[in-house]
């Protein structure tokens, strides 16, 4: 969602808006604007330790992808949110998924950025 500077600034809502309408009309009922990994809808209440775990790590990886930023962003369009969950077999392979997950996301991060972040 990146814009030249000095350009239309609200390009992205106007694109994301004009394909909505295009969907439409072709008949579509729903339109996704995909999850917003590591941001939540409702922060409040009390969370059990995953939970936690997994805001201190979205606060920490969100100067290198921005997904509470994203989530605000698409707040705009008054989006109906629908949960989404990762599915495992056994809490010993969350390890790896979590490496999976930081390789989709966050491809050309080096591991020596993701230790200093983990650190901080």
């Amino acid at each position: 969602m990146r814009r030249r500077e000095g350009g239309f600034r609200p390009v992205v809502e106007f694109l994301i808006a004009s394909a909505c309408l295009a969907f439409r009309e072709e008949g579509a009922a729903v339109v996704s604007l995909s999850g917003a990994p590591l941001a939540r809808t409702d922060a409040s209440g009390d969370t059990a330790v995953l939970d936690r775990l997994l805001d201190t790590l979205g606060a920490r990886l969100e100067p290198l992808y921005g997904f509470r930023s994203l989530h605000a962003f698409k707040a705009k369009f008054q989006p109906r949110y629908e949960p989404m969950h990762l599915v495992f077999r056994d809490e010993a392979d969350l390890p790896r998924l979590g490496v999976a997950l930081t390789r989709a996301y966050l491809p050309d991060t080096s591991t020596r950025e993701l230790v200093r972040l983990a650190r901080a």
